[in-house]
């Protein structure tokens, strides 16, 4: 009974200080994304990309134009970052400085680097996990896009997240695990396709550390991004790869 007792409190000890260490990551992340913001804001060079504007533009057509609606969101540039961006751009002021980019960019930041201290900390440490992420916070570029309507930070969390579940899936919960790195994969896919590639080399590291089941999983949910993607182009361009060769696509312009 005296066992069973004392090693309730130890192991409660255990587990407290983890969560604790990725809550105040979070919130220094998050202080840090508002002090950039803000210094973006005060310089006025939120939109200096034409990327960014075209983003921030393009979120707004949604539900502002001559024709709003659903097909606004075209094709070519993938839709996640653009509807995530689309209740911020309501605003006038936010639309025309770009903070209603930068809000939603600098929480997928946010998000990014707090999956990053989670990771490392599996693998190297306390100590290593809080070097890590402070060598991704103090990044200028990278503070700079997530102040901006860009779609890096979105896809840093993505993909940060794939890579979180799909390690801890090979070591517990595998299925539910695989479920979030799935999740985490359709974040990925619909904000670049970069993303694209990462889903076989995560599908084969599951397979071989997880087995089938863990593995098919995963290419169950992850693969619900791409596929959605080619279905939206075949619906309204009557091409899966308009996106690819279609007008405005980087194989368009080469030419």
């Amino acid at each position: 009974m005296r066992a069973s007792k004392s090693s309730g409190p130890s192991r409660r000890s255990k587990s407290r200080p983890g969560w604790v260490g990725i809550l105040l990551c979070a919130v220094v992340l998050a202080l840090c994304s508002a002090a950039a913001i803000a210094f973006v804001q005060y310089e006025g060079t939120a939109l200096f990309y034409g990327d960014a504007a075209a983003h921030l533009n393009i979120a707004r057509r949604i539900f502002d134009g001559h024709n709003p609606g659903y097909e606004q969101i075209g094709t070519v540039w993938l839709p996640l970052p653009h509807i995530l961006m689309m209740p911020f751009a309501s605003v006038d002021a936010w639309w025309q400085n770009g903070l209603a980019g930068a809000i939603p960019s600098g929480i997928a930041w946010v998000i990014a680097g707090t999956f990053l201290f989670a990771a490392l900390r599996r693998w190297f440490g306390s100590e290593g996990a809080v070097a890590g992420v402070a060598i991704f916070a103090l990044q200028p570029n990278l503070l700079y896009l997530q102040a901006c309507p860009m779609n890096e930070p979105l896809f840093l969390a993505g993909s940060l997240g794939l890579l979180l579940f799909s390690s801890k899936a090979a070591e517990e919960a595998p299925l539910g695990n695989a479920f979030l790195a799935g999740l985490c994969a359709i974040v990925a896919t619909l904000t670049r396709y970069d993303g694209w590639f990462l889903l076989p080399i995560a599908a084969l590291y599951l397979l071989f550390r997880a087995g089938f089941a863990t593995a098919l999983v995963f290419s169950f949910v992850a693969g619900l991004g791409p596929l959605y993607w080619l279905a939206h182009n075949a619906i309204l361009y009557s091409d899966p790869l308009e996106f690819y060769h279609g007008i405005g696509s980087a194989k368009y312009i080469q030419k």
